[in-house]
């Protein structure tokens, strides 16, 4: 097993090596130590991307130019500018001799050019209490030594992508960034999804929700897809309810060994994820996580061939304990899972793709077909949020509660049932949209955040 200064195994790590492996590489290491389910991997460590800048040359101008573009989160253009800059040094920069030679022997001991996950894992003052949920990359089914290589340097890239550092400053963070890599095998998964040792739509820490959809884990996480959720009492492990979702597609490993993507028919779409004993056997293993850890656990499992694994697992970053909703005089127009807590009111926007955001004015509610970190621009304008698709797990549902944004998902036909101009109020607490405004004279808070550029997928030519 590989035990090194710049790369370890997740046997070798713990809670303690959070500062170094960041949050994900020590939770997998937490959750080995704990004889759970875990596919095996390895994580550079942060000294990795530092070395490797250091080796390259650009560290002085690179830390240099991120302090100058903490101080432009105002200036949306000149910020997506700056970031570019950084992400191009990055790719100046390289990968050290040393690090390539330590990665490639760890990533040849899982096996001949083995498929795997590469994850950015936030270190640092970046990882102590801030989800980053959806912000930095992740890039699955990679397989073979130079697509690792570059996976790894597209990971350090996205530690300057505007939506990153616009959080980064909106949180006071002033240290000058590093991140770790997580590189995990892949699991062929034939179903995947969340777990919450707790329900973030209501705050209540009695019960597990468990969300679930065929295929690769992403389609949850990234909300393109509504998945079945599952609620289940912690102290009896009662089943409390259950909703089948509409889960449109997959993601699975194609022939070229890349991400392919399957539409489902209507009876598939349509059809349950997990039967009651899978369910359950979910529910237990997450339950054992927090209880090593001794909080509410947000984590993420895949079943493959009768196994079930979980590849991550994380500290619940907000609960919010809701009210029962008052007695209404008003029509609700439409109804989704609650996904951030709160009330708002305003005029609907109908947007089918992030580049609309212009469209959107302030303090307008936002109506998309699905919520990914992508709409933070337009998120943070708008008085609520409400979609199609989507999870009260996934990422962007994370981000908006720690954000203050009230959000709906998962409301299906919201997009052709709600018009532009309607005036609407939107209560994220008990997934309701109702007519006009209801709202009492509050507010949600706002925090800043630019218009998301992803990392470069390729090197600059």
């Amino acid at each position: 097993m590989t035990n090194s200064n710049l790369v370890r195994d997740f046997a070798h790590l713990r809670l303690s090596d959070a500062e170094d492996a960041g949050g994900k590489g020590a939770n997998l290491g937490e959750m080995i130590a704990a004889g759970l389910p875990v596919p095996p991997g390895f994580v550079l460590l942060r000294d990795c991307y530092r070395n490797s800048m250091r080796a390259g040359g650009v560290t002085d101008e690179l830390n240099a130019a991120h302090r100058a573009a903490m101080a432009q989160v105002g200036n949306p253009d000149r910020l997506i500018e700056m970031c570019e800059q950084m992400q191009t040094l990055v790719w100046k920069g390289g990968i050290a001799d040393e690090v390539r030679d330590q990665v490639l022997r760890a990533y040849r001991a899982l096996g001949d050019n083995v498929s795997v996950a590469v994850r950015s894992s936030a270190t640092g003052e970046d990882g102590k209490d801030a989800s980053f949920a959806g912000m930095n990359a992740t890039f699955t089914n990679i397989s073979g030594e130079d697509d690792l290589i570059e996976a790894v340097q597209r990971c350090w890239a996205s530690l300057f992508s505007p939506r990153v550092v616009t959080y980064r400053a909106s949180r006071n963070f002033g240290s000058d960034p590093a991140m770790a890599v997580v590189v995990q095998q892949m699991i062929a998964s034939e179903r995947s999804g969340v777990a919450f040792t707790a329900d973030p739509s209501t705050g209540a820490e009695d019960r597990v929700v468990v969300e679930a959809a065929f295929g690769q884990g992403e389609v949850v996480v990234s909300g393109s897809v509504e998945p079945d959720t599952y609620i289940v009492s912690k102290e009896h492990r009662k089943i409390l309810s259950t909703r089948l979702g509409y889960k449109s597609f997959k993601i699975v490993r194609g022939a070229d060994g890349s991400d392919a993507t399957i539409d489902l028919g209507e009876e598939e779409a349509t059809a349950k994820v997990l039967s009651d004993a899978e369910l359950l056997e979910i529910v237990d293993l997450a339950l054992a996580i927090e209880k090593h850890h001794g909080c509410a656990q947000d984590t993420e499992w895949a079943i493959a061939g009768g196994k079930t694994w979980f590849v991550q697992a994380r500290p619940v970053t907000t609960l919010h304990h809701a009210t029962m909703p008052a007695p209404e005089t008003h029509d609700v127009v439409a109804r989704g899972l609650p996904a951030a807590p709160g009330e708002a009111a305003g005029t609907v926007r109908v947007l089918l793709t992030p580049e609309e955001g212009s469209r959107l004015r302030d303090g307008e509610v936002l109506v998309s077909q699905m919520t990914n970190p992508d709409w933070l621009p337009t998120m943070r304008r708008a008085a609520a949020l409400v979609t199609d698709t989507g999870g009260m797990t996934c990422h962007a549902a994370i981000v908006a509660r720690e954000l203050g944004v009230p959000c709906i998902v998962g409301a299906r036909t919201a997009t052709t049932d709600l018009k532009d101009g309607m005036l609407v109020t939107v209560d994220g607490t008990h997934g309701r949209v109702l007519t006009g405004d209801a709202v009492a004279p509050r507010r949600p808070r706002r925090w800043t955040v630019p218009p998301a550029r992803r990392p470069p997928s390729r090197p600059p030519r």
